[in-house]
């Protein structure tokens, strides 16, 4: 048997990582594939901070790939180095093979070597995963439950508030972002603490001539109230429909979240925040978001920690389908505290 092999991503590997993602679609009650406009690799690093990731071959043929952004992150009251995993894909051909396992073990070592045997790693895991049984095996925990999904757009605008503006942020309003989105997510952990140079250099990601990434907010009297962070990959990556079920496709399309044609397009939200008794106010930018972007997409994509207060801002209807899931942690002090999601549509 030809021995499998490792080593990390290099930049011309993105043709062979597309076929790997078109021809392993997510696992779930309804699967996407993915199909690349722009090199993914670039996609992928747009939303990431330092974004690496490991391969499999045999005979110099990738069959297996996942993604690793290096970043630092709140844990157990310290900012640590840390590595999220994604895009955990095996060819269809090669599975059950212990490709998986070998990549996961060859990662793992590397991470070691570069971060320190401390680093911590962590994914998100659907609820369903066999992995979750598996997790203490390896040192990894689980935390409370997540819960995400994609939002329908608003066909009519919410209730206007004339003391309250929507709008892009600008570059002035980076030092005040940044002391209000890191004071909301003090004590969450998993949280990437801001500065006004990683905003800056998130709204100046650029991918090919589209530059993915805003920040929005909301204002009273010129004082910012709420805010949010959005990704646009609707021209770089077609997210499409592989498998689902007639019932879930039929309420997908009712629902304004799925279209015929099967191909969703989903904006990204992140870094939701909003000041203290300002909940109106987040509830409003939220909202308006729904309604204003509509022309751009379909839907928005979101994840969080429901025992937070997103779970009062997003307000979302008890019929809307999301999926839950829990994040692994590789760490050696448990939490109960709230969960920052990075993952989302």
């Amino acid at each position: 048997m030809q021995t499998i092999k490792y080593r990390l991503m290099h930049v011309e590997d993105s043709p062979a990582l597309q076929a790997i993602m078109t021809a392993s679609p997510d696992a779930g009650l309804i699967q996407f594939s993915y199909e690349y406009e722009q090199d993914l690799i670039k996609v992928h690093s747009s939303l990431g901070n330092d974004v690496r990731g490991v391969v499999a071959l045999r005979d110099d043929s990738i069959i297996g790939m996942f993604l690793g952004d290096l970043l630092q992150v709140q844990w157990a009251g310290e900012i640590q180095d840390a590595v999220y995993i994604s895009n955990l894909r095996v060819h269809p051909e090669y599975r059950r093979r212990g490709v998986a396992r070998g990549m996961s073990q060859w990662g793992l070592s590397y991470v070691e070597d570069q971060l320190g045997a401390d680093a911590i790693l962590y994914g998100a895991v659907m609820e369903s995963n066999k992995s979750l049984s598996l997790a203490q095996q390896y040192g990894f925990i689980s935390t409370h439950l997540i819960q995400g999904g994609v939002v329908p757009m608003r066909n009519h605008p919410p209730k206007s508030q004339p003391n309250l503006e929507v709008r892009q942020a600008v570059p002035d309003d980076l030092p005040e972002i940044v002391d209000s989105m890191n004071r909301f997510y003090q004590d969450y952990d998993l949280w990437s603490p801001v500065s006004a140079n990683s905003l800056r250099s998130f709204i100046g990601q650029q991918v090919a001539d589209i530059f993915p990434n805003q920040l929005y907010v909301v204002s009273r009297g010129g004082k910012l109230l709420a805010g949010l962070s959005l990704s646009d990959r609707t021209s770089l990556v077609r997210m499409r429909i592989a498998k689902s079920s007639a019932i879930l496709r039929l309420m997908g399309v009712l629902l304004g979240i799925l279209p015929r044609s099967g191909d969703l397009k989903t904006l990204t939200v992140r870094r939701v925040w909003f000041e203290c008794d300002e909940l109106e106010a987040g509830r409003y930018l939220w909202q308006q978001i729904r309604y204003q972007l509509r022309g751009r997409a379909d839907s928005l994509g979101i994840a969080y920690d429901p025992r937070s207060p997103l779970h009062d801002l997003f307000q979302l209807p008890f019929w809307l389908p999301m999926f839950k899931a829990r994040y692994l942690v590789r760490t050696s002090d448990s939490s109960h505290k709230l969960i920052y999601c990075l993952a989302g549509p």
